[in-house]
């Protein structure tokens, strides 16, 4: 037997058919390589092995969301009746953009737990003729490669030894290369430099899964195929607890890869991403973190004035609040009255509140950790002398939930950091709730999800920030579980740089937290404020008056550009790709423009080396149209047509380590 169904809201359309004992999908559009993609399945599991044969279609039903978009829900059962698939489609207004989900469950209440030890992610192909680029954006690592977030492109050429990439979460000091969870694919060869680049017919495609996961591409004479699937699988599959098939969107879009990020941010701003808290967002933050964890209660309001003073946003204490790690409880001897008297003298000069957890972490001598052992994964040194708990078995999941539900409700808390080595963990321990060898699926999906989205159901108002040692879990499922992320760690002002250039392509600037190490000075400053969340890590109580004036004024500076930069196209001009010397080489740019067109910043930056003088080629203008141009420290001011700026550039004079911030708006 055979079935189809075929789902299309304007130019998208998407076409699904049972046949073969497998579900298939295919997407057609103008703007897709070749116009379509080549039918590929969405029911591919594995069951002890063996390619699971979905023999008998038990239900399809249809229905549209409340814009007029379709979804599909189509339920199949493998030829013993004990398993059912459930696999989810929607479409979507104003994007051209398609998401899969599903969940696969057991169809009898008895017997023997199957084992599911394969599960895919997503199949595609599109045509190969022309021959199809693949672009992707690397995560963080402290000890591969001296650049952050760099940038590749891959031609997919017949018959090679297919690419793999690593996505998901990952160790800081994981000394390979590990991808953000997100490519795209075009139409065309690769480009020549980031000053002219290609255009084309493309793809999209982000993956929503933060445990460990493998994307492999490769091309034949005729197609070029993505596949991605889960990493170390090994679920047991109990009666009335689904097995959760990670989902997936793939969007369409015509351009170059700015084009390619663009259409990716616009529709996960508006389909993926939690809200933006208020109409400020992002926010200027401070971070304890400088004063290390001899902090007080004393030291710290009197911080808070000076955060006021600075028009800081957000206040929040790292490492050296808590007990230890693991007991979620103020310090009584660092803050004899709990955290509330800082909460809510934060809250009085306007500011929000909010404390660093390491969340899958547990100290030898927490008392969760002394009263049950046998919820550490491992121990030793995992994370500043903390063991790793396994938030995949349940009763430490239920401890930590009702910690942390605790802990914002008591301290008056508006605000998380997670962060810790590696946030899901591996665990090989055989007494768990979870199966032995499934701690990827368990800590992710069922545990560090379950925990987050939890927490943040008891406090709606909580913003969550994503941080796991630098930014090693660039994921679609976290970017819906977080408001923000860190992108580099703690380190130099031209690395901070590489981190905003590279990843905002895949994501939203809002989810390219800066942590702001460096001494405070115009040109570190300037290197921060393109992006999510700007927070200073220093002792800004101990600022002099000129780190004051010159914070002070990045800080208005910060203020007046973020909502350019926020819902804007992020166009990058010259990407930082030399990060020697811990200065970095030569010069780099970013722009960023409103969807409107009419205003424009570009941002623009001298390290060490290269010439004193330089043409910067601004893009996405509106065409026809006159801006006017003005250069923050040059001084000037010009009006000039849209054509003549972006083919015979901006011309910008810099010394070494300075910077520029141009401009450039519509009169009204």
């Amino acid at each position: 037997m055979t079935a189809a169904w075929r789902l299309q809201f304007d130019d998208l359309r998407c076409r699904v058919a049972w046949r073969d004992s497998q579900l298939w999908w295919q997407l057609s559009h103008p703007h897709l390589p070749g116009g379509e993609t080549q039918p590929a399945p969405v029911s591919g599991l594995t069951l002890h092995g063996q390619p699971i044969q979905w023999t008998t279609l038990v239900a399809a039903a249809e229905s549209h969301d409340d814009q007029g978009a379709p979804r599909l829900t189509v339920t199949l059962e493998d030829d013993s009746g004990r398993l059912r698939l459930v696999r989810h489609f929607e479409l979507f207004a104003g994007h051209a953009f398609a998401r899969i989900w599903g969940t696969v469950e057991r169809a009898d209440a008895g017997g023997a737990a199957p084992l599911l030890d394969g599960a895919a992610i997503l199949n595609l192909a599109v045509a190969n003729d022309p021959r199809v680029t693949l672009f992707h954006v690397e995560q963080f690592s402290w000890p591969y490669h001296k650049d952050f977030f760099s940038q590749r492109q891959i031609p997919l050429v017949a018959n090679l030894t297919p690419h793999e990439l690593r996505m998901g979460s990952f160790p800081a000091h994981y000394t390979a290369p590990t991808s953000c969870a997100w490519v795209a694919l075009r139409s065309g060869p690769p480009d020549w430099d980031a000053e002219t680049p290609g255009h084309g017919p493309g793809l999209v495609a982000g993956i929503e899964f933060n445990g460990k996961s493998r994307l492999r591409a490769w091309a034949t004479d005729d197609a070029a195929m993505i596949e991605s699937r889960i990493d170390d699988l090994a679920h047991l599959l109990q009666p009335g607890q689904p097995f959760e098939i990670p989902a997936v969107f793939v969007g369409c879009y015509m351009g170059d890869w700015d084009e390619a990020g663009y259409a990716t941010q616009r529709f996960a701003e508006a389909c993926v991403h939690p809200p933006l808290p208020d109409e400020r967002y992002p926010w200027v933050q401070y971070n304890s973190w400088k004063y290390g964890q001899e902090i007080d209660e004393a030291q710290q309001l009197a911080v808070l004035e000076r955060c006021a003073e600075l028009g800081i946003e957000v206040a929040i204490l790292d490492l050296g609040w808590a007990r230890t790690i693991g007991d979620w409880r103020p310090n009584p001897a660092k803050f004899p009255r709990g955290l509330r008297p800082i909460a809510d003298r934060a809250h009085e000069l306007g500011l929000k509140f909010g404390v660093h957890v390491a969340i899958a972490q547990m100290a030898p001598d927490a008392p969760a950790a002394l009263a049950h052992p046998e919820w550490l994964a491992f121990g030793g040194n995992d994370y500043y002398g903390a063991g790793a708990i396994c938030l995949g078995h349940q009763p430490c999941q239920e401890w930590l939930i009702d910690s942390l539900v605790r802990l914002i409700g008591e301290e008056h808390l508006d605000y998380i950091i997670q962060d810790g080595e590696d946030v899901v963990k591996r665990c090989l321990r055989t007494g768990h709730t979870h199966a032995p060898g499934d701690s990827n699926y368990a800590n992710s999906t069922t545990g560090l999800d379950r925990v987050i989205a939890a927490v943040r159901r008891a406090h709606p108002h909580l913003v969550w920030e994503n941080c796991e040692d630098g930014g090693c879990m660039l994921t679609y499922r976290m970017a819906r579980l977080c408001h923000t992320s860190i992108t580099v760690d703690n380190i130099a002002t031209y690395a901070t740089r590489q981190g905003i250039y590279g990843a905002s392509f895949p994501f939203s600037p809002r989810y390219s937290v800066r942590y702001f190490e460096d001494e405070p000075t115009p040109y570190t400053l300037r290197s921060a404020l393109f992006g999510g969340p700007l927070i200073l890590m220093q002792r800004i109580g101990d600022y002099d008056a000129r780190q004051m004036a010159d914070t002070r004024a990045a800080i208005a500076q910060y203020k007046h550009l973020r909502t350019i930069i926020r819902g804007g196209k992020v166009i990058h001009l010259l990407p930082p790709r030399h990060n020697v010397e811990h200065h970095g080489r030569e010069w780099d740019a970013i722009q960023a423009v409103t969807p409107d067109q009419t205003r424009s910043v570009v941002m623009v930056y001298r390290a060490l080396g290269g010439p004193p003088e330089r043409t910067i080629r601004p893009r996405g203008l509106r065409p026809g149209a006159s801006y006017t141009v003005r250069y923050a420290d040059a001084g000037r001011v010009e009006v000039r047509r849209a054509e003549e700026i972006q083919e015979q550039g901006l011309t910008v004079a810099l010394d070494e380590l300075s910077s520029e911030v141009i401009e450039l708006s519509i009169p009204s």
